[in-house]
């Protein structure tokens, strides 16, 4: 039977061994189906998303789901499977919805740090936010009809026009994002015959495998050589920096690398040293790279100082060129280096003047302790035109610090007296 076109049910129940799964408690109306069972005598922890049900999309319930699954892995340690067929955040949840995800997915970066193996067995889409789960696992398994992207097809088409990609042209779209090309990218990228027994050896050998605990700069350099096969367009850093000396304290010396913008004190210290974007553009691959670059040097010569993320940007890139790269990725290393510095004794903070949405936000925020906004940002699920493409009519979020606060996406507000980048 094919594992691609299969139930949620029926994957969960041909994955595991017979009679071992036990259902942990689920949501009514909920796309996901969470358990504890074996695979091949190996106890996990499991779940899988219904694509029958708002195409498996991630919502505050599927959210919960997740997030309790997470946190009882770290409880009881063992491997976690992630059977994923999604077209990512729920997106008529709004912000409901993004401030879900940026809990789930510290969830999921603390289950990654804590060394759980994480695999994912990927159904015939992960888009999104699910794309963002895919990447953070050790490994993940694709089937030849599995199409994985931080951005659908349709949303590439949208946002950059269909001289980036045509989304009817199936030959073209499974060149870029399907299971055969992911395949290609590297060791942790696994290609099965698209039926439950294919799917079901796979999830035998890694149950029985001992993945290699994480190691941060090793994956950089992997990440380092597939973004030298070419570089994207150099981008002129002077707005940026020029936001930066806004933002930053009296004193601090602000200096930009491509599109990442650094402002440090002039004797770093007991002072936070402010990193990350102000452009107010989307964020690609070279982008996302180069951030968690900074954080690792900034690891080696500072240890244990605070970092406060600084965020405008529009969304993630949406281009041939970053989903080439598995753009995923990229953002969720970046979002994994940073909660790894959390964890060697930094503070880390986020500071959002500008705009924030989508798979950057969460990658910027799950890692911080702390989020705070400035009044007249504009945080948004995704981008307006991505919202619109998805829902099919013209939608604007309820963007405000009172849904903020309510939804987790923002923890308080900027001071009042960063309002002058509002006017800038």
């Amino acid at each position: 039977m094919s594992y691609s076109t299969a139930s949620a049910q029926a994957r969960l129940d041909a994955i595991l061994d017979p009679g071992t799964r036990a259902d942990l408690g689920q949501h009514p109306h909920c796309a996901v189906l969470a358990a504890q069972g074996r695979i091949g005598g190996t106890l996990v922890w499991i779940a899988a998303t219904d694509a029958s049900r708002a195409r498996g999309a991630i919502g505050l319930a599927e959210a919960e789901v997740l997030s309790e699954l997470l946190r009882e892995a770290r409880k009881m340690p063992a491997p976690v499977f992630l059977l994923l067929d999604s077209a990512g955040a729920k997106v008529d949840e709004g912000l409901a919805a993004l401030g879900a995800f940026r809990w789930l997915y510290r969830e999921a970066l603390l289950t990654r740090l804590a060394a759980i193996p994480m695999f994912a067995l990927l159904g015939r889409a992960c888009f999104g936010g699910a794309s963002m789960l895919a990447t953070l696992c050790n490994l993940r398994v694709y089937s030849p009809r599995t199409l994985l992207g931080v951005s659908g097809p349709a949303v590439i088409q949208a946002l950059a026009g269909s001289d980036q990609l045509d989304a009817a042209d199936t030959a073209a779209v499974q060149a870029l994002m399907g299971g055969e090309a992911r395949a290609k990218l590297g060791d942790l990228e696994l290609l099965a015959a698209d039926d439950l027994a294919a799917f079901r050896a796979r999830a035998l050998e890694l149950a029985a495998s001992m993945p290699v605990n994480l190691d941060i700069r090793a994956d950089h350099a992997q990440l380092a050589q597939r973004l030298g096969a070419e570089s994207a367009p150099a981008r002129s850093p002077d707005e940026a920096l020029r936001r930066m000396q806004q933002i930053a304290p009296a004193g601090y010396t602000c200096t930009a690398r491509g599109e990442v913008v650094r402002a440090v004190a002039p004797q770093p210290g007991s002072q936070p040293i402010f990193l990350g974007v102000l452009s107010g553009r989307a964020i690609g691959a070279a982008a996302s790279w180069t951030l968690a670059d900074e954080l690792i040097q900034l690891h080696e010569s500072h240890p244990g100082i605070a970092v406060v993320l600084v965020l405008d940007a529009s969304g993630h890139a949406a281009t041939r060129y970053d989903e080439a790269l598995l753009l995923s990725q990229y953002i969720t290393h970046f979002a994994l280096t940073a909660a790894w510095l959390a964890a060697q004794n930094h503070r880390v903070m986020l500071w959002i003047p500008g705009q924030a949405a989508g798979a950057v936000y969460v990658a910027f925020a799950s890692p911080a302790e702390h989020v705070a906004a400035l009044a007249t940002a504009q945080l948004r699920i995704l981008p307006q035109a991505a919202v619109q493409q998805i829902l099919g009519a013209t939608r604007a979020d309820t963007s405000d610090t009172e849904t903020w606060i309510r939804t987790g996406v923002a923890d308080a507000l900027l001071d009042s007296r960063f309002a002058h980048y509002a006017q800038a």
